[in-house]
């Protein structure tokens, strides 16, 4: 009977003070997430439905990094564990993903039959935009007029 009793105290008490904290953190507002600073550590990400084409783009930085782009349009920073060979050749890749379909850093990048394992998977900017515009043609040389021979002065006439 004691043990019952102490449980809906607890339980009240626990009640009373969680309404408490409701209270009062409606009337103050929600401060945004600051940006890691240096030594602090950066959240792992994850890109949920990455098996059913939540990863819409991907851009290979070096063989131990990529870079992937969500559907949501997120960018993501992909470590990888080691050095994934022929990755920076790489004309596609395969996501591998968790059970549940999502991409995290407990998933692994498939290339050419080869598994790298991510190390870790932390949200970032877009990468800059390559200038694909192609570059004018260099302006062509005035036409010339093609030699001409100088005319010969007439012969003088003989006596």
């Amino acid at each position: 009977m004691i043990r019952s009793q102490t449980l809906s105290i607890i339980s009240l008490a626990g009640a009373l003070s969680l309404a408490a904290w409701a209270a009062s953190a409606a009337d103050e507002p929600v401060a945004p997430a600051a940006p890691a600073a240096a030594g602090q550590k950066v959240p792992e990400g994850q890109i949920p439905f990455a098996n059913r084409g939540g990863i819409w783009n991907w851009q290979v930085i070096d063989d131990k990094t990529v870079l992937i782009e969500s559907r949501a349009r997120k960018w993501y920073k992909a470590t990888l564990f080691g050095n994934c060979i022929n990755l920076s050749f790489a004309q596609e890749l395969e996501f591998e993903s968790n059970p549940s379909g999502t991409f995290d850093k407990f998933s692994a990048i498939r290339v050419r039959g080869q598994r790298c394992p991510l190390v870790s998977l932390v949200e970032t900017t877009a990468p800059p935009k390559k200038n694909n515009a192609k570059k004018p043609a260099p302006a062509a040389a005035p036409a010339t007029a093609p030699p001409t021979a100088a005319p010969t002065p007439p012969a003088a006439a003989s006596p």
